[in-house]
């Protein structure tokens, strides 16, 4: 029994091009980052607070539960569109594949799959849009940590030094 690829070998061939230069855009980016501002802070309300007290810990966000989620939407929707443009006037494959795509969006079934987890982190440690959007309209909190704490960390991430 031999094994088929689940896409058009064209499709698959772009696939893993597309992986293999993705790999390299991110390994260049880590390597153009700035070293992180020496405190970054977390906004939060008195019931985030509360949370991370207790549990020593600050939790994760579906990027689905967050106050603007349109935006892995709206990134979604340009690839979509990008794809079904390329596709345009190739074998039957790469267009049932879009179409696919663009039912699976259309049907709103990335908010089922989709499910990345997000922390959100200033360098600002008073900004006016943070109070509004995370620190309960200023009446909430702005948690600072120094990198000195952080640096333990982030050890052996990639990209980053030893702490």
């Amino acid at each position: 029994m031999t094994f088929k690829p689940p896409y058009p070998q064209d499709m698959q061939d772009a696939l893993d091009q597309f992986c293999r230069e993705s790999a390299q855009i991110i390994q260049l980016r880590v390597k153009t980052l700035q070293n992180p501002p020496p405190i970054i802070y977390h906004y939060t309300d008195d019931v985030g607070l509360k949370g991370i007290l207790e549990s020593g810990q600050i939790w994760l966000t579906d990027i689905f539960n967050l106050n603007d989620p349109s935006e892995v939407r709206h990134g979604f929707s340009h690839a979509v569109n990008i794809l079904k443009s390329k596709v345009a006037n190739d074998p039957p494959d790469g267009k049932r594949f879009a179409e696919g795509l663009e039912a699976f969006f259309r049907q709103g079934k990335i908010e089922e799959v989709g499910h990345h987890f997000v922390c959100s982190f200033s360098s600002c440690g008073d900004d006016l849009g943070q109070w509004r959007a995370y620190g309960d309209n200023g009446r909430g909190y702005a948690l600072g940590f120094d990198d000195e704490l952080r640096a333990h960390d982030r050890r052996g991430l990639p990209g980053f030094g030893q702490g």
